[in-house]
């Protein structure tokens, strides 16, 4: 083999490897995006979030998961006919033996990957038949794997929802929400806060089986489950302060903000990315002063709100706007 072809080889050999790495670490491992798929993602995200017409947000997730899946596929292609372009013999015509040319062994390519056969040509040599076994083998595992994992994730958005209009029915913005916890405080946080609790951590680790729900954005305030968590977070700092810590109301609310926590340190991965206004946000929560109450501050947790919240397209402001209902 000459160089040019070594080189050829290789160079497809490796865009494989890399693109099986990135789609099984990013589809199987629970462990989020890999390098690929992760900056193509975290791309797009910065596209979409530059645009203020929060209209777009609706179509966010479908365009992630759609030029996610087609990037895999185009470097899944790319390496194959890299591969099959390096050797003369790699593809032949099926009737007369002829070496393909390059449109050829393209076609060649998207056919085998297709799992519909191999078409009008066939592999020329012993190699080039264990190759075109193992590479169509391949395209069957990825193109089944891949579809389950897009039910998977509609799945995973769906119980998002579910989350964001659960918190929404209680209260539609922080006063209602409130007003639902204070007035009979002792009975909906012993009927609610488990629930709550056991579907915000389900959430929360979906964030690592299905890393790209978190870009499936929404323009409705009811169906963002990032801002109806940090109105709940919100109320439930508020409320925190009026109990002693050795109460199991204090102990409730404790552990639904720890489910809170662990859902915006799991969905955000890099805090610094988004701008922190503490001094805008301590003028915001002087909602609760001048209404004579306290807040229980903790500049850790607002920084994974605040990411949380920017993440998808929100804002503190989006969490504050409520009518009047004292």
């Amino acid at each position: 083999m000459e160089i040019f072809e070594i080189i050829t080889f290789v160079l497809g050999f490796l865009i494989l490897i890399i693109t099986f790495f990135d789609f099984f670490h990013t589809t199987l491992s629970g462990n989020g995006f890999w390098y690929i798929s992760g900056n193509l993602n975290e791309f797009l995200s910065k596209i979409i979030l530059a645009n203020k017409n929060k209209r777009f947000f609706d179509y966010s997730g479908l365009i992630h998961l759609l030029l996610t899946t087609l990037c895999w596929l185009i470097l899944l292609i790319l390496g194959t006919y890299l591969i099959f372009i390096s050797d003369e013999e790699m593809v032949v015509n099926a009737q007369t033996k002829v070496p393909a040319d390059l449109l050829e062994r393209f076609y060649y390519t998207c056919y085998l990957l297709s799992t519909l056969g191999i078409g009008d040509f066939t592999p020329g040599h012993n190699f080039s038949r264990v190759l075109s076994s193992a590479l169509s083998f391949s395209g069957f595992i990825l193109l089944t794997t891949a579809l389950t994992y897009l039910l998977s994730v509609v799945n995973s958005v769906l119980s998002k929802r579910q989350l964001a209009l659960t918190i929404s029915t209680l209260g539609e913005d922080i006063t209602e929400l409130y007003n639902f916890f204070e007035l009979d405080s002792s009975s909906a946080l012993t009927d609610k806060s488990g629930d709550l609790r056991q579907l915000i951590l389900k959430n929360a680790s979906n964030f690592l089986a299905f890393p790209i729900m978190n870009h499936f954005m929404t323009r409705k305030k009811s169906r963002s489950a990032e801002v109806q968590l940090a109105s709940l977070y919100e109320v439930l700092m508020v409320l925190q302060t009026q109990y002693e810590q050795k109460t199991v109301e204090y102990a409730k609310m404790n552990k639904v903000i720890k489910a809170i926590d662990a859902y915006t340190s799991m969905g955000i991965s890099e805090e610094d990315d988004f701008e922190n206004d503490e001094d805008h946000l301590a003028e915001l929560r002087q909602f609760w002063t001048t209404r004579g109450l306290k807040y229980q501050q903790d500049s850790k947790k607002d920084r994974q709100m605040n990411a949380s919240l920017k993440s998808a397209g929100w804002d503190w402001e989006d969490v504050y706007k409520t009518e009047d209902r004292w």
